[in-house]
């Protein structure tokens, strides 16, 4: 995955021709995929959406207001249309197959490391669980670090929408997390049963 500035990515979005969109692309397509895959569950139907996301980015991106924020704009616009082909299937198809992903280089050299990335990797497990509205938001406010208001105005709902969605979905990932937490516990006491 390409990192940029927000005033490079600016800068791609100004200048707006084929290699800035090539620029654009490599850089938040990892990104998107990944959100779009949490939604639809399914890799090639993924790939469609991401695609689609990105033309019908480009095609409107000077209706962008913020152009730093075109990582979170773009995230948007696939997730609703992943919402949106979801609402068309009407089915929504549950698997734990997730596409790899590289989170850079991790190291296991230390027990703290090894905890810590189990910690991430249930955490993402709890957050890929939530229904699509409240899994857009969470992406949006704790990946994109976008306000409240901010997101509302992106998704063109209420502030206080948004903030019922976080609030949901806060207790869905406490609650989530919790009951994993009781069963490795539970499970992790020794040879003796309760």
């Amino acid at each position: 995955m390409v990192v940029m500035e927000q005033s490079e990515v600016k800068k791609l979005v100004r200048q707006n021709d084929n290699e800035a969109r090539r620029a654009l692309f490599e850089a938040f397509y990892g990104r998107t995929f990944a959100v779009v895959y949490n939604i639809l569950r399914r890799r090639e139907n993924a790939e469609d959406i991401t695609q689609d996301a990105f033309i019908k980015a480009f095609q409107s991106i000077d209706q962008l207001q913020d152009q730093a924020k075109f990582g979170a704009w773009l995230t948007v616009i696939a997730s609703n249309l992943a919402r949106n082909y979801l609402k068309r299937e009407k089915k929504i198809i549950l698997t734990d197959e997730l596409p790899e992903t590289s989170t850079g280089s991790f190291s296991n050299d230390t027990e703290e490391e090894a905890l810590r990335g189990l910690e991430i990797d249930r955490v993402r497990k709890a957050i890929r669980k939530l229904p699509p509205e409240q899994y857009q938001v969470v992406v949006l406010q704790y990946y994109h670090d976008l306000k409240v208001e901010e997101i509302a105005s992106m998704l063109g709902i209420r502030a206080g929408t948004v903030k019922s969605r976080l609030f949901r979905a806060r207790e869905k990932l406490a609650g989530e997390l919790e009951l994993e937490q009781g069963s490795t516990c539970h499970t992790n006491k020794g040879g003796g049963s309760d």
